[in-house]
């Protein structure tokens, strides 16, 4: 085609034409129309090949949404076939007989659903005492709604575990903790026991282990999983309860060698020796002196400090020779020796206590008490600077009606306080002046008060004597450093008790080193004791002699309390050294109470506060004593 045809009829020839190209526009070539590209094709041809299968996908996820539900349309009442509880098959069965069955199946199971052992015991709860519901008729149901309930997902997997081997529905079981908690608990209260420490006993000389026992815990929890496995299978199982063992402190092996020590401390009696003197601890008096000690898993026994230096105190009341002074007499115008003063000794208690305790532990069985010799301080020459020209105080107590044993041992204790003279600061103790309560100091024997019963003893009465001494340096004002009351009521000491009555609550017993009375002499001068029987009155008299101290002593009371009636019912004691058939009594009843005094000392115009001295009287009843001797 030749250019001048193609400018003629070309495009830039029609739009100069029909007036879109204006003149002197360059003219602009126009471009064939655009063919579709090849990769334009292939997208839409991969679009269709896509949508065919996601139809079919669709269509089979309907299929598979809609086949649950119309599922339903067959057999809604019944178990599908396929399914089972616990492994047996159920399908085509409704739900009444279902339940029915289920109750069949597990009838044994729910009578007794298991039995709990321990060491031959055997427990076998209900599924009540367990906390246990088996609900067969929601067992029942689920079974013919398996495949039927839930959601499409659901669904279609109950399905597809259906085409691939059924269903199984596990029967409904509740257990209520707390219940199977509360059981448990009660069987661990018959089976638990704490551990028991390896014990040492050592009263009365004895020595007497006790071995140490493995205590035993049941684990609760342990228990109650091992159950609820059980209780799974519904099929009647046994279960051995757990336990676990709590161990001693203190093993057998850790108290042996506090055996071995206790027997050699024990293995006798211990005497104790001053010149030809002698006193014998018994192994049941040595026994009160041990104490026991378990500190990491290892036991000993030793001489306790305490107790022993207490038992040497009390050794020291009939060791001491008591005072070395010269006796006196006060006769208003001056003093009199009547009797010189005589080298004595008095025990050295630290040292004694020490020497005891390395003899015992060393099973040495005899030891020479350490004493010291007391010298006389006055002498004749001395007796003007005494300071005792006047009554401090004064104490009167009746034995009117004594027996003439009572009362000889009254005079034999009066003889032992007169004349005494006590120091400056001194502590008097009325054990160590008596000595020892036998013929050698004139005493006989007699009923006194022991062991809280009235019984022969030597010296029976003497507490008239020490409730006398008691009356005098109370109303002296000196200090009351140790008194005993009585443990119950004798009428005896009522007389004179108080300046214008008579009444109990100002009496004093004593028993030679175990009960003392004693007093401190803080008048700052030596005093003076006198001690006299008016036996014609029968009235018991004891003064203070040597210089007043400026002040008063006041009563307030006494105050009885608690008044308890005696017991109806008498006592009877048995004595082989009585004939049989024989009966006598020993002691009257006597009523129970309760006595508060107060002493009120006014000092220098000073009122100190009061002190009060407290008695407590048992009520006591008839004491007889029955013969059972040949």
């Amino acid at each position: 085609m030749s250019e001048k045809y193609y400018q003629r009829y070309g495009p830039v020839h029609r739009r100069r034409a029909d007036g879109s190209l204006e003149p002197g526009e360059p003219p602009q070539r126009e471009l064939p129309p655009e063919r579709p590209h090849g990769r334009h094709r292939t997208q839409r041809r991969k679009r269709r090949s896509i949508v065919k299968p996601l139809l079919f996908v669709l269509f089979v996820a309907a299929i598979a949404i809609a086949l649950p539900y119309a599922a339903n349309l067959y057999g809604g009442h019944e178990a599908v076939q396929g399914v089972s509880v616990q492994g047996k098959a159920v399908g085509g069965m409704d739900q009444q007989t279902i339940a029915k069955q289920l109750e069949q199946r597990y009838a044994a199971w729910s009578r007794q659903p298991l039995t709990l052992t321990f060491e031959g015991n055997q427990w076998q709860p209900t599924l009540t005492d367990l906390g246990v519901k088996l609900d067969v008729n929601q067992t029942a149901e689920a079974a013919v709604t398996a495949t039927r309930a839930g959601g499409p997902l659901e669904r279609a997997e109950d399905l597809w575990a259906l085409w691939r081997g059924g269903v199984d529905v596990p029967p409904r079981l509740s257990v209520d903790q707390y219940t199977l908690q509360a059981y448990l608990t009660n069987i661990s209260r018959q089976l638990e026991q704490p551990p028991r420490d390896a014990a040492l006993s050592v009263a009365e000389g004895k020595v007497i282990p006790t071995a140490a026992r493995t205590g035993r815990q049941v684990l609760v929890d342990t228990t109650a999983n091992d159950i609820l496995h059980a209780l799974q299978s519904l099929q009647p199982q046994t279960v051995a309860l757990q336990t676990r063992p709590l161990a001693p402190l203190l093993t057998d092996k850790g108290m042996a060698q506090a055996i071995t020590d206790a027997r050699t401390l024990l293995s006798g009696p211990l005497t104790l020796t001053h010149g030809d003197q002698s006193w014998t601890w018994q192994p049941n008096k040595i026994a009160e002196l041990l104490s026991t000690k378990a500190n990491n898993g290892q036991m000993t026994v030793t001489v306790d400090p305490e107790r022993l230096h207490k038992a040497v105190e009390d050794l020291a009341q009939v060791v001491d020779s008591g005072s070395a002074e010269p006796r006196l007499a006060f006769n208003g115008s001056g003093l009199q020796i009547i009797e010189p003063g005589k080298t004595g000794w008095q025990l050295k208690q630290d040292e004694a206590a020490a020497a005891i305790s390395q003899a015992l532990q060393h099973n040495q069985r005899t030891l020479a008490l350490p004493v010291a010799e007391v010298q006389p301080q006055v002498t004749p020459e001395k007796l003007a600077t005494l300071g005792i020209h006047e009554l401090v105080g004064e104490g009167k107590t009746s034995f009117a009606g004594s027996a003439a044993y009572r009362i000889t041992n009254i005079k034999a204790g009066a003889a032992r306080m007169n004349g005494v003279l006590i120091a400056p600061d001194e502590e008097f103790s009325f054990n160590t002046q008596l000595g020892a309560v036998d013929e050698t100091n004139g005493f006989v024997e007699g009923y006194a008060v022991i062991g809280n019963r009235t019984q022969l003893e030597w010296g029976g009465g003497v507490c008239q004597d020490s409730t006398t001494v008691y009356r005098a340096a109370f109303w002296a004002g000196l200090p009351i450093t140790e008194r005993h009351a009585h443990p119950f009521y004798i009428s005896w000491y009522d007389a004179y008790s108080y300046p214008d009555q008579a009444g109990p609550g100002m009496d004093a017993t004593i028993y030679t080193g175990v009960q003392d009375l004693k007093f401190r002499n803080d008048t700052g001068n030596w005093l003076l004791m006198e001690a006299t029987v008016d036996q014609a009155n029968q009235v018991l008299t004891v003064r203070l002699y040597g210089t007043r101290p400026n002040r008063t002593v006041t009563l307030r009371g006494p105050t009885i309390d608690n008044v308890v009636q005696p017991p109806a019912k008498p006592v009877y004691v048995d004595d082989a050294t009585v004939p049989a058939g024989t009966v006598k009594q020993t002691d009257v009843a006597r009523r129970g109470m309760d006595i508060a005094v107060e002493r009120i000392i006014s000092e220098n115009g000073v009122e100190q506060k009061p002190e009060v001295f407290f008695t407590r009287f048992k009520a006591w009843p008839n004491v007889f004593v029955r013969g059972t001797g040949r």
